[in-house]
């Protein structure tokens, strides 16, 4: 099994020669190849497949020829090594008519322009000047509460993180524009992913009446984000929110971003700095509330620490056993549970031959579950964190942000948002469970909930 997970292992002379047949794996229905089975139980069927079949696997989905890697070396080479001759897959391509020609989607020189531009914003410096919008809209949320009262872990969350976005990103106060704004984003992205895992759909332009309302939601959103833009232009000086940031950004030759340009790296990062934090922070809950142990260890540091306060970002590095928990937290639960790239040209993985056009799939729930890196896998033990093994680990043994030159941008604010937001929430409340609550993974573009994490505000 370990070597199924992931282990490293030599490869003979014989191996070193790419194989004409395909990897195995599991056998699909001969139109539809697996997608039943993988749009079924997306992650218990690429754990499986990975037990069942080894390191490197392959099936269908539909048309698509997809390998599955999950040993760190072979991940490596293709987020590293062989980068340049890998594009985004097509899951990651259909979400274009959402996010356009944004980070996560554009590829090549195009790509390295406007990460370059976008990254001074996410800097480590730069970091911190967001950290008291998180401490005031947190401290904001914690006086609505009500001690007692039933809420979804999730959805409290999801309300804070998109506030804080729309603050950081938009400089977004007003609290009827974020909400009208976050649920038209929500529909979109539910579509857009209900789109991707139907067999059968039509082209965005034909003019069905699914693509009908489709186009009418993201006019709605593009309306909204040349309106953010508009103000931002009219400012005529770099404020404190990421878009004017990114208005008077200039390239090496004293270009700016268009409009267009803009709104796709907006959308981009709006949906990227606010679905990470409110996913790890539901599902960091939702273990903390199972683990009381660990949980009273926590409270500890932070009363040692903080005594009660709000962290600022110059307490974080004071927090090891929160950034363990944390750590723990994306191990069990990443975000971003699967990410693939597409081979642009003919290529050698695993002593395969890799076709132009197939698709590889590396999986963070698979990779995170492999016992040779993390005995009792399954567990929930912060305590595996500390004395360095994020240091000790293989490169992609543990990666929740993915890897290479395309590893999240937004990474240090995700991390910082998610340090102060459970610290200042968890010296004031714990979270009591629904006791008849069935609380199960939802994989869509991210790993949501099923029917959300109900529970109680109790105050300590």
């Amino acid at each position: 099994m370990s070597e199924a997970l992931g282990c490293a292992v030599e490869m003979d002379e014989a191996e070193k020669k790419p194989h004409s047949l395909l990897p195995p794996g599991p056998r699909g229905t001969l139109i539809g190849g697996n997608i039943r089975d993988f749009g079924n139980d997306r992650v218990g069927f690429l754990l499986k497949t990975a037990r069942d079949y080894g390191p490197l696997a392959s099936f269908r989905i539909g048309p698509k020829r997809v390998f599955l890697a999950t040993r760190p070396d072979l991940i490596e080479q293709v987020l590293v090594t062989d980068a340049k001759n890998y594009i985004k897959h097509f899951g990651t391509r259909a979400f274009k008519p959402l996010l356009g020609n944004g980070l996560v989607t554009s590829e090549g020189t195009y790509w390295q322009r406007q990460r370059k531009l976008v990254q001074p914003a996410f800097l480590n410096a730069r970091v911190p000047h967001y950290a008291p919008i998180m401490a005031e809209l947190t401290e904001e949320m914690l006086k609505s509460w009500i001690p007692g009262k039933s809420v979804y872990i999730d959805c409290e969350f999801e309300s804070l993180t998109s506030k804080i976005a729309l603050k950081s990103l938009f400089d977004l106060d007003d609290s009827g524009d974020r909400q009208r704004f976050g649920d038209t984003l929500k529909l979109a992205a539910d579509m857009m992913t209900a789109r991707l895992f139907r067999f059968l759909k039509f082209p965005v332009w034909f003019p069905s009446r699914e693509t009908l309302r489709l186009k009418r939601v993201l006019a709605e959103l593009d309306r909204s984000v040349h309106d953010f833009i508009a103000v931002g232009r009219a400012r005529g000086r770099i404020g404190d929110d990421l878009l004017s940031r990114l208005v008077f950004a200039r390239h090496a030759d004293g270009s700016t971003m268009s409009d267009k340009e803009l709104r796709d790296e907006a959308m981009t990062l709006f949906l990227a700095s606010y679905e990470t934090t409110v996913l790890t922070l539901a599902w960091s809950w939702y273990l903390l509330a199972r683990h009381t142990r660990v949980e009273d260890k926590l409270g500890s540091e932070w009363q040692s620490v903080l005594s009660g306060r709000i962290p600022s970002a110059e307490d974080i590095s004071n927090l090891p056993y929160t950034a363990a928990v944390i750590a723990e937290a994306m191990r069990l639960f990443p975000p971003a549970y699967v990410i693939g790239r597409e081979a642009t040209r003919d290529l050698e993985l695993g002593g395969y031959h890799v076709r132009r056009g197939y698709s590889i799939l590396m999986s963070q729930w698979v990779s995170h579950r492999d016992p040779v890196y993390f005995p009792d896998p399954e567990a929930f033990i912060p305590e595996r964190w500390e004395n360095g093994l994020a240091k000790r680990l293989p490169r992609f043994a543990y990666y929740p942000f993915g890897g290479g030159k395309r590893i999240c941008i937004g990474q240090s604010f995700a991390l910082t948002e998610t340090t102060i937001i459970l610290a200042a929430v968890g010296q004031r409340y714990r979270f009591t469970l629904h006791p008849e609550a069935v609380i199960d993974v939802k994989p869509q573009i991210t790993l949501m909930p099923a029917d959300g994490i109900p529970a109680v505000l109790q105050p300590r």
